[in-house]
């Protein structure tokens, strides 16, 4: 499959409603400017996936098809819960593209009890934070651990300005 790639950063521009009236020509200005909105509506909402653990700050994405980068007031996430337990020992996250292999052991005694996985969005006082919290329940006492990975996907839309 092609990748679709521009030479400049695209952008929408507002046309005035006379420009496209019934029974009048359209300008080749008026084309290209049409043009370039289609070009920018294929990059809106662009979507990146990564794998992390409690305490990591989700990367700011690049557009692989222009290199615009990102900026935390275009982002929002989704959080999927992967595994209860820590990645394994020496195993990368922190926005890794595959699955880091989990632990052998839980993060806490008893049985798991509750999970709890967020990234702070860009109203928050941390955005691209992840959170983690696994609890545990040995019949007498809760045990809370930051174990556990999630996948979270980056939904990336541009701001138009």
């Amino acid at each position: 499959m092609a990748q679709l790639t521009w030479a400049t950063v695209p952008g929408a521009v507002d046309l005035p409603d006379a420009n496209l009236a019934a029974d009048q020509p359209v300008t080749d200005y008026s084309l290209t400017k049409i043009s370039n909105n289609a070009k920018f509506a294929a990059v809106r909402p662009e979507t990146f996936y990564g794998y992390y653990k409690n305490g990591e700050t989700v990367a700011l994405p690049t557009s692989p098809v222009d290199g615009y980068h990102y900026t935390r007031a275009e982002l929002e996430y989704d959080v999927a819960a992967w595994c209860s337990r820590s990645p394994a020992a020496g195993s990368a996250t922190n926005g890794a593209a595959l699955k880091p292999p989990r632990a052998n052991l839980n993060d806490g005694p008893g049985t798991l009890f509750l999970m709890d996985f967020w990234v702070e969005e860009k109203s928050d006082a941390y955005p691209g934070l992840v959170h983690c919290e696994v609890h545990y329940w040995n019949g007498e006492t809760e045990t809370s651990t930051n174990g556990g990975f999630v996948k979270v996907r980056t939904i990336a839309t541009r701001l138009s300005s």
